[in-house]
């Protein structure tokens, strides 16, 4: 709904939970690394309980420690990354099943030779892996875009993809607890069972290993895959290209720009760095290509390509920002009072586009270096599906739509309502007859703060145990503008959000969380100039519904404001947007008449 795409540098730290304190980090690391060290000193002493409950133990601390990446890493650099403790476990458990008395010497040898097989079949389907890899799609996947002539591998199966090895450490522990407890139960059954049962699962495993490698022979590998793909992009020719870079949950960043893609008079095409994301992706008739890997996508030269938008600062911007006699233009993904709206790393692009006069004034308060004269005022294009106001609400049911921007990572307490006002002022609005609630949180809501999850839960709680009309929008489920277009009035904090909403035209409420006199904020923050503006507390909301449904006094200079903050209604936004592109399309051209791509030999 807003800027929430970190900054360079900070979007390398998403893969480790930042709500976890560094001492539950380390509690953790040593419950795991206790676990082993038990494991292997109860497998040599014949502690057949002490194994037992090691393993158990072990695979609940493996299952925090692989969604913690520094200890996932740490673990990794001291040479006891997953393959290690694997074989660590399983070397415990045939050293009790072979030393300790509890059957005869038949049953001990063919249970620990049982598994000893669960580890060779699963590193043979390790190594079939990697053939598989080789020639899996994995460089490039496309949408739209007709592959006619190029043979491509079957289908991977998807749990091929992601952490094979953890699951496949999660399967083996079955085995171990199996031959674990017939040690200590003397039951020889219960361990030909549990091992016979994994050894069975990892035929299966390699059989389809196997028979999709048979199935993919004569099929594009790797290089050759990539090349092909190559040829048939440019065969297309595209003139623009919309490049976006992010984890899943920044798809709407990129799907917010979908519908204005596919309007282009220019031949287009859309890039996606991440697999998460691009399987995300919303509806196109515009060619997508998905190319992760760095070295992969700059030699994907596409000499045609003039135009560049992009919709977030990222450190794979600079894949493509290296290229030269390209127009290389921020289009980001929402006009906002928020900081990111006037990055300085706005520097590095050729143009930045802005809805209206508010984003060029923006970037001027903000003193961060970026030229008048390279900034374009084109509208937000996507907003044309936006419904204006139905008029005075009288005694209607008022429908108010909750839309509060996400924590942030600049730990700003003024950044959202979240925390501070979020699950009292949802109360109150329950409370309050004939009103409904639509809470639609940010899409990154809770990824930073424990105590924004928690408010989100909490406002979670409080319009489930409300029922009736009020709803929650879960992910995916409707987007901001379905929510618009279904509300009487908006609550949000200063962020895209407002800006996208007064093309309806609608009333709207701001918390004013800064301790800023009322005439001050909204001068600072001129997206709020015409908002009915909310006590931190949340206490004001009631009578400004009230106020709202009576008469609306800013309705008409709302009307005014959205000219200033999105821009006039003629020529409208798409005829800016397709004459910028041209303009900048022209621009490069006239740079470089002949473009030679960075990548290209």
């Amino acid at each position: 709904m807003t800027e929430p795409t970190p900054d360079i540098g900070e979007a390398d730290h998403r893969g480790t939970d930042p709500r976890m304190p560094a001492g539950g980090t380390r509690t953790m690391a040593v419950f795991a690394l206790a676990s082993y060290v038990a494991m292997a000193l109860g497998g040599v002493l014949d502690w057949a309980i002490t194994v037992l409950v090691a393993v158990v133990v072990s695979q609940i601390a493996d299952l925090l420690v692989i969604r913690n990446d520094d200890i996932r890493g740490a673990f990794a650099r001291g040479q006891f990354g997953i393959a290690t403790r694997t074989l660590v476990r399983e070397l415990a458990v045939v050293v009790l099943v072979l030393t300790e008395a509890w059957s005869d010497q038949t049953d001990r040898r063919t249970i620990a030779l049982g598994i000893l097989g669960v580890a060779g079949l699963r590193y043979a389907y390790h190594l079939l892996l990697v053939l598989i890899r080789r020639r899996s799609p994995g460089p490039v996947e496309t949408r739209n875009l007709d592959l006619t002539g190029i043979r491509l591998p079957p289908p991977q199966a998807e749990f091929t993809r992601r952490r094979l090895s953890e699951r496949f450490h999660g399967v083996s522990a079955l085995a171990l607890l199996g031959a674990g407890v017939a040690a200590a139960a003397h039951v020889p059954a219960v361990g030909y069972v549990a091992v016979a049962l994994v050894l069975i699962f990892e035929l299966v495993a390699v059989g389809w290993a196997v028979g999709w490698l048979l199935r993919s022979r004569g099929a594009a590998v790797r290089g050759t895959l990539l090349r092909q793909v190559l040829k048939k992009v440019n065969a297309i020719g595209p003139e623009v290209m919309l490049y976006h870079s992010g984890t899943e949950d920044t798809v709407y960043q990129v799907n917010m720009w979908l519908s204005a893609i596919d309007r282009l008079h220019r031949p287009a095409l859309i890039v996606i760095r991440e697999r998460d994301c691009y399987l995300s992706l919303g509806k196109t008739s515009t060619p997508v290509v998905c190319i992760p890997d760095a070295v992969d996508f700059m030699t994907f030269t596409l000499p045609s390509v003039r135009v560049a938008l992009y919709t977030a600062n990222v450190g794979k911007t600079i894949h493509m920002l290296r290229e030269p006699g390209v127009r290389h233009i921020f289009i980001g993904h929402g006009d906002s009072d928020k900081s990111a709206s006037s990055n300085p790393f706005s520097k590095v692009y050729s143009e930045i586009w802005v809805a209206g006069a508010a984003g060029r004034d923006r970037y001027a308060r903000a003193g961060v270096g970026i030229r008048d004269e390279d900034i374009v005022e084109v509208g937000r294009p996507q907003l044309e599906g936006i419904e204006l106001g139905r008029g005075p609400i009288g005694e209607r049911e008022l429908t108010v739509l909750y839309a509060p921007t996400w924590e942030g990572w600049t730990n700003d307490p003024t950044h959202t309502s979240l925390m501070r006002t979020g699950p009292a002022l949802v109360d109150r609005m329950i409370s309050v007859g004939n009103v409904r609630v639509i809470y639609k949180p940010h899409p990154l809501t809770g990824t930073v703060s424990i105590e924004a999850a928690k408010a989100d839960a909490a406002i979670r709680a409080s319009i489930s145990r409300a029922a009736g009309r009020h709803e929650t929008v879960a992910v995916g489920a409707r987007t901001l503008y379905d929510c618009f277009n279904d509300s009487d009035v908006l609550v949000a904090d200063i962020s895209s959000v407002l800006s996208d909403y007064i093309a309806s035209e609608k009333p709207y409420i701001v918390p004013n969380l800064t301790g800023l006199d009322e005439a001050t904020f909204r001068d600072r923050f001129r997206s709020a100039g015409e908002a009915y503006l909310l006590d931190p507390a949340g206490e004001r909301i009631g009578a400004i519904l009230d106020l709202i449904r009576d008469s609306d006094p800013l309705a008409a200079a709302r009307q005014d404001l959205k000219h200033y903050l999105i821009g006039p209604s003629e020529p409208d936004a798409m005829t800016r947007f397709l004459r910028a592109v041209d303009a900048a399309y022209e621009a490069a051209v006239a740079m470089v008449p002949t473009r030679v791509a960075a990548g290209a030999d």
